[in-house]
């Protein structure tokens, strides 16, 4: 179930849910999100049908908006844990990074003992959608995660999906319930725990929102910077948003400079990473188009070192690379910047307007460039997310651009063995403690990096109460993430 401070906000958000909650657990009626009663095609792009369309990038400086049509950018990025084998590891719904308070979150049902979204292996995180046009224009905007659910979102939507189900309206349910991350719902019925059940379907349905004029001076909720990345985010030349009318924002309207959304979800991804002895490092493009940069990143407590592929994978292609050593390696701060300011090449290049690269790698680079470990971060073909993450838009914007970064954290041989050591050590009580703290200090990344040892380990029964513990508990704090 939710906590009781999730259930306060969520009550603004769930009226128009609570007609259609008890039909549908009798497995008697169907629902979903339409506008003007039938759903959108996807917001096309400019280019051959199928084809990520070829772009005049001109140099850094010249990347802003030209001030003529209706254009939207997105950049996001998705999180995953690779075993040396390239078997994608579960457990990542704990959070590196606290939203500010007025972000919309179902996620706190994910972090219960014995949570579903402990199966979920891809962690979609910070997504933001930029809107840019000459003169004020409404719009309708809605997105789909087929293999997922969408978790926490900013502004508030006109409907969401899977809902959230309200006190009384199924037997047994007593308080706001989240039935697609609450292991314990009491399900009425086979066809509910289909309906509701499953992390798929995710939908957001903002419904028609506001794109206000340029120069509008908006008050925008507080989050500063000293305490919330989010304000990063918010240093592009992007025309201001207003949602009113719906459900969280009916007494005042709410203004952001983007939409933002995160989720979890089970998906293939583009690329299958696998990492051999010695920091030998394996990137297969599984698709049928090619993969945009490659960076292989290895950070050290005091340093760190990154090995750029601006020319990406071919389609069927492999790269074989290796993780930089870190002997001589240039000290962290010094790696950072450099590291970040290549990400921002390669991110020009993709179309985004240059404001919104540098406010993307901001956004990311003290946990993605500072956080110690091995992890490959590859751009993935437009057509790709498009499929993952379907986004609707009417009227059809004169042209989109949405890029994605993967992250994925690479388990190599030698990180295996350490944390099979660590795990092998829990079933001594004289040294169990020790062996716990050699997880716990892992952060977020500590549910699947024991889960990861107990599997090679063979699923001992000694690993299971730290496996609770961590699987419940919130790590943001940890591994200087």
């Amino acid at each position: 179930m939710v906590t009781a401070s999730t259930s306060r906000r969520l009550t603004l958000t769930l009226p128009f849910l609570l007609a259609i909650l008890i039909p549908a657990c009798s497995g008697t009626s169907d629902s979903g999100s339409s506008h003007d009663g039938a759903p959108l095609d996807p917001a096309p792009h400019r280019g051959l049908p199928g084809q990520q369309p070829a772009r005049d990038v001109p140099s850094a400086p010249d990347l802003a908006y030209p001030g003529k049509g209706f254009i939207v950018h997105e950049w996001g990025t998705d999180t995953v844990v690779v075993g040396s084998d390239g078997s994608l590891q579960p457990g990542l719904h704990h959070e590196e990074e606290d939203l500010p308070a007025f972000v919309y979150d179902r996620l706190e049902a994910g972090s219960l003992d014995g949570s579903t979204s402990t199966s979920v292996n891809v962690k979609m995180e910070t997504p933001v959608t930029y809107f840019y046009a000459e003169e004020p224009l409404k719009a309708y905007v809605q997105m789909a995660f087929p293999k997922g659910v969408f978790t926490q979102w900013y502004p508030a939507v006109h409907d969401f999906y899977p809902p959230i189900f309200a006190p009384n309206t199924v037997a047994g349910v007593t308080t706001y319930a989240d039935p697609a991350l609450d292991p314990e719902f009491p399900f009425g019925s086979p066809v509910c725990a289909e309906k509701y059940g499953a992390i798929a379907n995710g939908s957001l349905e903002w419904g028609t929102i506001e794109i206000l004029g340029r120069d509008g001076d908006i008050p925008l909720p507080e989050a500063p910077l000293d305490r919330f990345t989010w304000a990063h985010a918010r240093q592009v030349g992007a025309n201001p948003l207003r949602v009113a009318g719906v459900p969280g924002a009916t007494e005042a309207p709410q203004h952001e400079r983007f939409l933002f959304y995160r989720g979890l979800g089970n998906f293939d991804l583009p690329v299958r990473v696998t990492a051999g002895a010695g920091g030998a490092i394996s990137a297969e493009n599984t698709l049928g188009e090619a993969i945009g940069t490659v960076f292989v990143l290895n950070v050290g407590a005091s340093a760190g070192a990154f090995v750029a592929r601006p020319e990406g994978i071919a389609s069927g292609g492999t790269l074989v690379e290796r993780a930089p050593s870190l002997d001589g390696a240039p000290p962290l701060d010094e790696f950072v910047e450099a590291l970040g300011a290549s990400v921002i090449d390669a991110l020009d290049a993709t179309g985004l307007y240059h404001d919104e690269a540098v406010a993307m790698v901001n956004t990311w680079k003290r946990q993605w460039f500072r956080t110690p470990g091995v992890r490959v971060l590859y751009l993935a073909p437009e057509a790709w997310t498009d499929a993952s993450i379907p986004l609707t838009i009417d009227p059809t914007p004169d042209d989109v651009v949405r890029v994605m970064m993967l992250r994925v954290e690479v388990l190599s041989p030698e990180i295996e063995a350490a944390d099979v050591g660590a795990a092998r050590r829990l079933a001594d009580p004289s040294v169990a403690g020790d062996a716990a703290r050699h997880f716990d200090d892992l952060g977020r990344f500590a549910e699947p990096r024991l889960r990861r040892a107990l599997a090679l380990l063979g699923e001992p029964a000694y690993g299971e109460p730290l496996l609770a513990r961590i699987a419940a508990g919130a790590t943001a704090g940890a591994a200087r993430e």
